[in-house]
């Protein structure tokens, strides 16, 4: 994907943000626009614009409190494209003038459409809803950067979490719909055994996605089919796609640190001598060879009797090499 233009000039990145400061953002939200205008291609779709699917994803990468605070952003700083749409957030998709084609005067408009709030995976709070809660700036009052104000997870939110995917694991058409993909993902993409593409995918349940549901306050609020669509719209995210990356890679490296470890541990183990080794999970004694590489020797045979010594399968005994 490449952008329309390239290169801006000092200038004209001055004037950009001189233009941002007039319009009351703040320094602290001004790097987060400065991304989007930029460019974050994982972000984009094929028409190089950023569409209202992915906004949940990109106030997450960007620390915005919500989406509706990113959209409020990007309104206010009057530097995107804006394709306005009668949702949660007025827009349908915005972009960077540096993208795609230049704006045009009519898709900056003075006012938005009115939005129509709804009961939408996103679960965007609304007044009314929360006393330390409010959706927008208003007036001429600087918008602020809430990304300080984390959400907490408490032992309730996580129990919670972990029942949700309990319930998903229970129920075979869920479990078919969301589970099943993720492990063949893993199978085809880090080319694993069906066994350690179910690890994959425990791992990920229990390291990143219950973790991450327990911290978002709205999880607590929404119900079990609410849950369901924020789960399945996150995974085909960017945000989804960064998560199941994650999981390969710290898998990967779990089962490489295992695998260390075991081997450590077979070249650590000498109960008859310090010329041969035994694994100490199946019991098999062994010995390295130049040419053979690890050598099994039967349960039955002698110690080894030299670091150099080789083991005659057919007469059964140990033989120094020819000098």
């Amino acid at each position: 994907m490449k952008a329309l233009k390239t290169t801006i000039s000092v200038t004209e990145l001055q004037k950009t943000l001189g233009l941002w400061k007039s319009r009351k953002i703040t320094d602290s939200v001004i790097p987060k626009l400065l991304h989007l205008y930029l460019g974050m291609t994982a972000y984009m779709n094929q028409e190089k614009v950023y569409p209202v699917d992915n906004f949940y994803e990109i106030s997450i990468a960007l620390a915005f409190k919500n989406a509706k605070f990113l959209t409020e952003a990007v309104k206010r700083c009057g530097s995107f494209g804006i394709v306005p749409a009668r949702n949660t957030y007025g827009i349908k998709y915005f972009y960077s003038p540096l993208w795609i084609e230049k704006i045009s005067s009519e898709e900056l408009p003075e006012k938005f459409p009115e939005t129509f709030p709804q009961d939408n995976i996103y679960n965007i709070y609304t007044k009314g809803n929360s006393s330390d809660e409010e959706l927008s700036p208003e007036g001429d009052k600087p918008l602020e950067d809430n990304s300080d104000k984390k959400n907490i997870t408490t032992p309730e939110s996580l129990a919670t979490a972990k029942e949700f995917f309990h319930l998903i694991n229970e129920d075979s058409a869920q479990k078919a719909q969301i589970l099943t993909p993720l492990i063949n993902w893993f199978q085809l993409h880090e080319r694993l055994t069906r066994k350690h593409a179910c690890e994959n995918l425990v791992y990920m349940v229990n390291e990143l996605l219950i973790p991450y549901f327990a911290s978002q306050a709205r999880f607590m609020k929404s119900n079990h089919a609410g849950r369901l669509c924020w789960l399945t719209n996150l995974l085909k995210s960017a945000h989804g796609q960064h998560l199941l990356n994650d999981a390969a890679k710290d898998s990967r490296l779990k089962r490489e640190q295992t695998a260390q470890e075991t081997k450590a541990n077979q070249r650590s183990n000498h109960p008859l001598n310090e010329f041969e080794w035994t694994d100490p999970e199946s019991g098999m004694r062994f010995y390295d060879d130049e040419v053979e590489g690890s050598v099994n020797i039967p349960e039955d045979a002698p110690a080894r009797p030299t670091m150099t010594a080789i083991w005659n399968v057919l007469s059964r005994e140990w033989m120094s090499p020819q000098l």
